[in-house]
């Protein structure tokens, strides 16, 4: 990322910060009281199998959950990645080869909830169950879901507790955490541009890292909030 281009993001961050920071919490409390919602406790938004469960975290809600569970860090959350299983293939390496580095390292942006090996949010109970296991501190995007803000304006997300009644009370504690998550999820972006210093490609970078993976390991570098952090997901060997 060039200079220039990275100010232009910064500068165009700011302004939909101040916009954020303006927007009335009533209006989106009117909304959501309209359009209607309650939760039917079906798991589907924390299963694999009905779509999409990725739940982006912030590194102040890893250490809250870490604190909580008393997991290690890299228990609760992993490098943000669009490939499913641990290890990517050669073809994926190809297609994002300006994210590998000069050494093989693989670089991301942000971090995702731990999946069980069935693509199932690592918190979320055994079937019949559907409850959350870290419930009291469960991510923004958990406590706010189906709703989020996008350019000024509220989304829905797919989900079958749509059209339920909703207290007007209700809509309006969930308005002041969706408008929450928005300007956090804003700042957390603007401080990740201000600290990302990119990184250096070099023709033998896919090389390396694919020898990495058939040893079992895949060296991330990821870009958050509050710098740059190392970290591997290691497994069996591809080949021997």
């Amino acid at each position: 990322m060039n200079t220039r281009l990275k100010e232009l993001l910064i500068k165009s961050l700011q302004g939909e910060l101040e916009a954020a920071k303006s927007i009335d919490p009533e209006e989106i409390a009117s909304q959501i009281c309209d359009i209607g919602f309650s939760c039917n406790m079906c798991g589907k938004c924390c299963r694999r199998e009905d779509g999409d469960n990725t739940v982006i975290v912030n590194p102040a809600e890893i250490e809250l959950i870490s604190e909580h569970t008393g997991f290690e860090q890299e228990k609760v959350a992993v490098p943000l990645t669009d490939y499913q299983g641990a290890l990517p293939d050669r073809k994926y390496l190809e297609d994002n080869r300006e994210l590998i580095d000069a050494e093989g390292n693989f670089h991301t942006f942000g971090w995702k909830i731990c999946q069980k090996e069935n693509g199932d949010c690592s918190f979320i109970r055994e079937r019949g169950d559907n409850r959350c296991s870290i419930y009291k501190v469960r991510p923004m995007l958990c406590s706010t879901y189906p709703f989020y803000m996008q350019e000024g304006e509220l989304r829905i997300s797919e989900c079958a507790g749509i059209g339920n009644p909703i207290s007007v009370s209700k809509s309006r504690k969930l308005a002041e955490e969706v408008l929450l998550r928005y300007i956090s999820e804003i700042e957390e972006t603007l401080l990740l541009y201000e600290r990302y210093e990119g990184f250096r490609t070099g023709p033998e970078n896919l090389n390396k890292a694919f020898e990495n993976i058939l040893e079992g390991i895949i060296n991330y570098i990821v870009h958050d909030s509050r710098g740059s952090h190392r970290t591997a997901i290691r497994q069996e060997k591809i080949i021997d």
